[in-house]
């Protein structure tokens, strides 16, 4: 039998293991939780902002008679013609770090216009697309 002394108390090796694993579990679920959540937020966004460009499309059409050509793009609402003020100040990358889709006249607006971001994967098409015609 080994000696041990009075009043000490320690973990053996197996009981440091098994709070470490217990500790990495619930560390992964955690994460998993947040990373969601993170995801989320990014849709949130870029929903909002198709809706303000919506709002400064709208204006630009009031004060031009039609919105911005595809071709002007939605950079025109920085720097509009006759002088006008600007609808924004300036145009905004989609969550994910790319450019907005903007089509006018729309192929799914026809009387106005299609504004879309690919979503996470970049890719058009798939379900995590959010464009304006949703």
């Amino acid at each position: 039998m080994r000696p041990t002394l009075a009043g000490t108390s320690g973990m053996t090796l197996l009981e440091i293991m098994v709070v470490m694993v217990i500790l990495g579990l619930i560390a992964s679920l955690v994460g998993v939780a947040v990373l969601d959540q993170l995801e989320e937020a990014k849709i949130k966004a870029s929903k909002t902002q198709i809706h303000d460009f919506g709002q400064a499309l709208d204006l630009f059409k009031l004060d031009f008679g039609a919105y911005p050509s595809t071709s002007e793009g939605l950079q025109v609402l920085t720097s509009p013609p006759d002088n006008k003020k600007p609808y924004m100040k300036t145009v905004p990358k989609d969550p994910w770090g790319r450019d907005y889709v903007y089509i006018s006249p729309g192929s799914h607006n026809a009387s106005s216009f299609d504004l879309e971001s690919y979503g996470a994967d970049g890719n058009d098409g798939g379900n995590d697309d959010i464009e304006n015609w949703q």
